[in-house]
């Protein structure tokens, strides 16, 4: 495994956007260009619908032709990249939220996923872990300045609550989403990295 898989799946910066009822007009503008350029959408069934290109997946809920909800994952080696994500306001606090969209990309695409960093996570934001590990998924939060050795999966909302109200929850600004049958594989890349960090070998490349 690749050093370099690694550090380009998780350590990466991204435009990572937490705000997603402010970036809704930038998705239905990515989706609307990629449509206008001869990008083929796929159905997925309730109302989802992905493009995937080379280095980017789309997926969007469309209901009576409007977007309600979409994001853009960037390919990594390893897993999925959360880009951006945004919702139209007249569907704020309405279904499809977040944690749908989210779920339906893991049961289609069975790839972890890397979502949005933020300094403090909002109660909004906690929610939404908690939707998702009620799903039946699972939240691995790490420190990018020691990935290997500071990671943590939470599976329950217990664990979600006493985890964030720990003053070094802080350091964690990463997040990664799993399917439980993702799970292990993923756990086993930031292992590998404990290992190297532990040994003292290069970790940039």
């Amino acid at each position: 495994m690749s050093r370099n898989d690694f550090n380009e799946t998780w350590l990466s910066e991204a435009p990572m956007r937490s705000n997603i009822g402010g970036t809704y007009s930038a998705i239905v503008y990515d989706i609307k260009d990629h449509i206008q350029y001869n990008a083929t959408p796929i159905s997925i069934g309730n109302h989802l619908f992905k493009i995937v290109e080379t280095q980017t997946i789309i997926y969007w809920y469309e209901i009576n032709g409007e977007i309600v909800l979409g994001t853009e994952l960037d390919i990594k080696p390893q897993g999925l990249a959360v880009s951006i994500t945004g919702k139209n306001p007249k569907f704020t606090n309405f279904p499809p939220y977040a944690s749908d969209l989210y779920d339906a990309i893991l049961t289609d695409n069975h790839r972890s996923i890397r979502l949005f960093s933020d300094n403090q996570l909002t109660d909004e934001g906690l929610k939404l872990w908690k939707r998702l590990i009620m799903k039946g998924h699972h939240i691995t939060l790490y420190d990018p300045k020691h990935p290997g050795q500071k990671f943590k999966t939470l599976s329950t909302p217990e664990e979600l609550d006493m985890f964030f109200s720990d003053d070094d929850s802080q350091y964690y600004t990463q997040f990664v989403l799993s399917e439980t049958s993702q799970l292990a594989e993923t756990r086993g890349f930031f292992n590998t990295r404990r290992y190297r960090e532990l040994a003292g070998l290069r970790l940039d490349d």
